[in-house]
């Protein structure tokens, strides 16, 4: 029997926003394999956007239109709604859904699956991740579940984990291993953003940056002039 589960444990809010002010790419080095969904999924139409924030799992919710409907009265302001679509060409979201997101203020959207309405969500305020998008309506039979875990994008996703998103694909930080992990994504962010500074002050290369030629020392290259 379908579930809606309406009570989650989510990262602090002061954790997230540490999250949110350090550099995207610097989060992602940390993360294993396991921890990155399929990059078929990306903002629908490249759109430049990026989303962080606590997931709010939907399951099969392949070609159901109403579970996507039944979502926005869980999801809260800050969260990624997160669709198992269950069929990664199936239908599991759209124009209407999305504008329900916007008035939550939901920090974004990701389907393992098929979008409906592009034009529509392209024109609301809440970036939405899918693998493309798709004419078939959906239909209100075989509900999912909510807030359960779930498999989205090859990645086991648990209710309350942070959910992350950038052009490049998403990534998902297990809520537990959050606040281990900030310290070392904030000095790294730092020493990043100083050498793009040095960078750009000096107009320099990172090949100079790092060493030049001494980067290869040690390794089975030869340099000829």
């Amino acid at each position: 029997m379908p579930q809606i589960i309406t009570r989650i444990e989510r990262p602090d809010g002061a954790l997230v926003e540490r999250f949110r002010q350090v550099r995207m790419d610097q989060i992602i080095k940390l993360l294993d394999p396991g921890q990155l969904l399929d990059s078929a999924i990306k903002p629908l139409a490249h759109r430049d956007c990026h989303i962080l924030g606590p997931a709010v799992t939907v399951s099969g919710a392949d070609g159901n239109s109403l579970t996507g409907i039944l979502a926005a009265g869980v999801a809260q302001a800050g969260d990624v709604i997160v669709m198992a679509a269950g069929n990664p060409a199936g239908y599991a979201w759209g124009g209407g859904q999305t504008l329900s997101a916007d008035h939550l203020g939901c920090a974004g959207v990701v389907v393992d699956g098929s979008v409906v309405d592009a034009d529509a969500i392209l024109q609301r305020a809440t970036p939405v991740f899918c693998r493309g998008s798709t004419l078939h309506k959906g239909t209100r039979e075989e509900l999912g579940s909510i807030n359960v875990p779930v498999v989205c994008g090859g990645v086991t996703i648990q209710p309350g984990d942070l959910v992350i998103g950038t052009l490049d694909g998403v990534c998902v930080i297990p809520r537990e291993q959050a606040p281990a992990m900030i310290d070392q994504v904030e000095r790294e962010s730092l020493r990043i953003e100083a050498n793009i500074a040095k960078l750009k002050a000096t107009r320099s290369t990172i090949f100079a940056l790092r060493g030049g030629r001494a980067l290869t020392r040690g390794l089975d290259i030869e340099w000829i002039d």
